[in-house]
């Protein structure tokens, strides 16, 4: 009774404020609750994603000689860790190149141990947190044993920081090496070694070691000649600092680094990583160890301030580290693996993955790394020359063709493999893969969407894309029609006229183009061309399947690395195109490309998962799941290592990339002006949760489903709570008068 009469005279008390402090309360009550809310609802999804990081290390109990290095990085540079723990390999950087066209391998940073050299550890554990990307190591031998640490700062990304720890009764004496990379090195004091790259060197490189151990040295700068010893229970700490570029200025070391506090550093930036994007919570198994993997790896290797990853960013093992350290596992052994060349589908992937997932930082900075204007016009040109032209593959004439009728100073073209400065390399005939002039395009338009920003730079592009299609594309009066000539397939062995990938990707850009223009009351004459030749871009099909290309009877072989490819352009990235299409012709074509792919028996994995993506953007979940489940065929022992296909190149990017962005497609899709929410989850994943997912207009979905029943789907703009759903449903989301307007349909 007297908390009853309490609370009576605590309400009583508030009913006598003037009306305008009722409203400022009201008004500021309403206000922590609606924040309250959102935060929980943010921290709740980030929560369950640290929670499921963690079921996930990858953990090595055994010792194996054959035991996979584990990839790790901070986007800016990184490498293949020790299965002993005794350092890195290698260490490579986004920004270390050879020459214009090819990267470089810097200096590693390895401990060799003679007391243990050729003995079998007694007790063996490395792991590797997914949370933090720190690899630990503990082994005991016979007569003594180490346990150390690695990480590549995430809050300073110059810095690698490594422990070691004695844990015998001896001393150890430890030599340093650094790898395989030429320079000049020096000892600029007691703990200090200072190296920089040889005179010439296209890329400078500066690297800096600092021990809180002195050093010993015999014949230095020569050979493996600088050694630590390590007392009983000591902690050896060394800090390696690298910078790469051009005219870099001099580091100037610290006297010491308080370790501690550098692992909490990046173990905060990490925390900052996981919380800048959405997350989807999968059923526990291996589809979801692969997942979470992929999720972290994904931020080891792309998001650089400067250049797009490599195709096997960080994962190059040079022969002699992997001799002289007794590494013989399954991994293809050289320089560097596509000589370090930017691919622009295999950056292109990491860019949509993290636009899918709603971090709008590092997708921004792949997309700012993609858009250099000098050199997209002048691409146009170089790859696709103006007039006749003789294509040749595999050092065959296959015929004199007209690709660019006039030289268009508005074209644009993207390289298939890039020089440092957004060229393209001459790599005939690859750089002849129409499609890519699709799939870029996309890049721009979807961050410019889920963003609500950088439309002037998506225009920009659609139109500069525009204009190369309307160079490329050949009309016919008498069929009244827009065709190809024959160009590269992404089926790279596919050389022919009017290739499926090729015209969806063409009608998808000057359809999109047309509709931007409009939107910005721009370019009114391009824009009505635009939408003239897109209109008439038409499919020609066979048994109520879409020809691969022109005369396609579908009896050209499929399967195996190259297979057939272009069906993957029915759905992603030109979704929007949905509207005009078939769907009895998109499954059954889809079908019949399974099939004759030998439901994916060596394909490349980031195909596979391509294939699964447009599946579910055509609603066919158990289809996506099929397919993308395929890279669970692909990973070593460890389940550490994805390869691009039957064990041929580990860590490769694409693969990885492209295996996070399934689970996206399955529980939410934007096309044209509409969300799609659960729209392909197959029965496997009935329990499944998204938080935070972008869509169209800057909105922020969340939703959860239970045994196949959605409890709650929440869309937010700016943390503002606009609709409240608890059903699968289609939304309607359009602008008025600047106004966002949402409803469910």
């Amino acid at each position: 009774m007297t908390k009853n009469i309490k609370k009576y005279q605590h309400i009583k008390s508030i009913y006598i404020f003037k009306k305008a402090s009722m409203k400022k309360l009201f008004f500021l009550i309403v206000c922590i609750v609606f924040i309250s809310a959102n935060v929980t609802a943010q921290n709740q999804g980030n929560q369950k994603l640290m929670d499921e990081l963690r079921k996930y290390p990858v953990v090595y109990n055994t010792w194996q000689k054959s035991n996979m290095p584990i990839l790790t990085g901070n986007t800016e540079m990184g490498g293949l860790t020790d299965p002993l723990g005794r350092g890195i390999y290698n260490i490579d950087m986004a920004n270390l190149w050879l020459s214009s066209s090819r990267r470089s391998v810097g200096a590693g940073m390895m401990l060799k141990i003679a007391q243990f050299s050729g003995v079998q550890p007694a007790f063996y554990k490395q792991e590797y947190d997914l949370t933090t990307g720190i690899l630990t190591t503990k082994l005991v031998y016979p007569d003594g044993g180490y346990h150390s640490e690695l990480f590549f700062s995430q809050d300073n990304k110059e810095l690698m920081v490594y422990t070691y720890t004695n844990d015998g009764t001896d001393d150890l004496i430890c030599n340093i090496d650094f790898g395989l990379f030429d320079m000049d090195f020096v000892s600029n004091s007691s703990n200090t070694i200072s190296g920089i790259s040889k005179e010439g060197a296209y890329t400078q490189l500066r690297y800096h070691l600092r021990s809180n151990i002195d050093f010993n040295y015999d014949k230095f700068p020569k050979g493996n000649d600088v050694w630590v010893r390590v007392a009983p229970k000591k902690r050896l700490e060394i800090v390696v600092q690298i910078r790469a570029g051009k005219n870099i200025p001099q580091q100037v070391l610290p006297e010491s680094y308080d370790i501690e506090k550098l692992k909490s550093d990046h173990v905060n930036a990490w925390k900052k990583n996981w919380a800048s994007m959405g997350s989807v919570i999968l059923p526990e198994g291996d589809y979801a160890k692969l997942y979470y993997r992929s999720l972290h790896w994904l931020q080891c290797v792309s998001g650089s301030e400067q250049y797009l990853p490599s195709e096997a960013q960080f994962g190059t093992l040079t022969s002699r580290m992997a001799a002289e350290y007794n590494y013989f596992g399954n991994i293809e052994l050289n320089h560097h693996t596509w000589q370090g060349h930017s691919f622009t589908y295999g950056a292109g992937w990491s860019a949509y993955a993290y636009t899918m997932y709603g971090d709008k930082v590092r997708a921004g900075k792949m997309l700012n790394n993609l858009y250099k204007p000098e050199a997209l016009k002048k691409n146009a040109t170089t790859m696709f020359p103006v007039g006749e032209y003789e294509f040749v593959y595999n050092g065959k004439p296959r015929g004199k063709y007209t690709y660019l009728k006039n030289t268009n100073p508005e074209a644009i073209a993207f390289a298939h493999e890039q020089y440092d400065n957004g060229e393209n390399i001459n790599v005939s005939p690859w750089d002849k893969q129409i499609h890519i002039q699709g799939y870029a395009p996309a890049l721009f338009y979807m961050y410019s969407r889920y963003f609500d920003c950088g439309k002037d730079t998506a225009y920009a592009v659609l139109k500069g894309a525009a204009e190369f299609w309307s160079e490329m594309l050949n009309y016919d009066s008498k069929t009244k029609r827009y065709s190809l000539p024959p160009v590269l397939s992404l089926t790279e062995d596919l050389f022919e006229k009017d290739l499926l990938d090729g015209l969806l990707a063409a009608k998808w850009v000057l359809s999109e183009a047309s509709k931007m223009a409009w939107i910005r009351n721009e370019d009114p004459q391009l824009q009505k061309k635009w939408k003239w030749i897109s209109g008439h871009i038409k499919l020609d099909d066979r048994d109520n399947i879409y020809q691969e290309f022109a005369g396609d009877d579908g009896t050209r072989s499929g399967g195996g690395y190259m297979g057939i490819r272009g069906y993957v352009y029915l759905g992603f990235p030109t979704m929007d195109l949905k509207p005009v299409l078939s769907p009895l012709k998109v499954a059954k074509s889809l079908d019949e490309a399974w099939i004759r792919n030998n439901k994916g028996k060596g394909m490349i994995t980031f195909l596979a998962n391509w294939f699964a993506m447009t599946d579910a953007y055509w609603g066919r979940g158990e289809e996506a799941l099929e397919k993308s489940s395929y890279c669970l065929t692909q990973l070593d022992a460890s389940g550490t290592a994805l390869s691009e296909s039957d064990q041929h190149l580990h860590y490769f990017l694409t693969g990885y990339s492209t295996f996070t962005m399934v689970p996206v497609t399955m529980v939410l899709q934007s096309i044209n002006d509409q969300v799609y929410v659960f729209p392909a989850v197959p029965k496997a994943f009935s329990n499944i949760e998204f938080y935070d997912l972008p869509a169209i207009h800057g909105l922020k979905v969340s939703g959860v489903m239970k045994n196949g029943d959605v409890k709650e789907v929440v869309f937010r703009k700016d943390g503002k709570e606009l609709l409240r759903l608890q059903k699968k449903a289609v939304v309607q989301v359009t602008m008025k008068n600047n106004n966002l307007v949402i409803r469910s349909l």
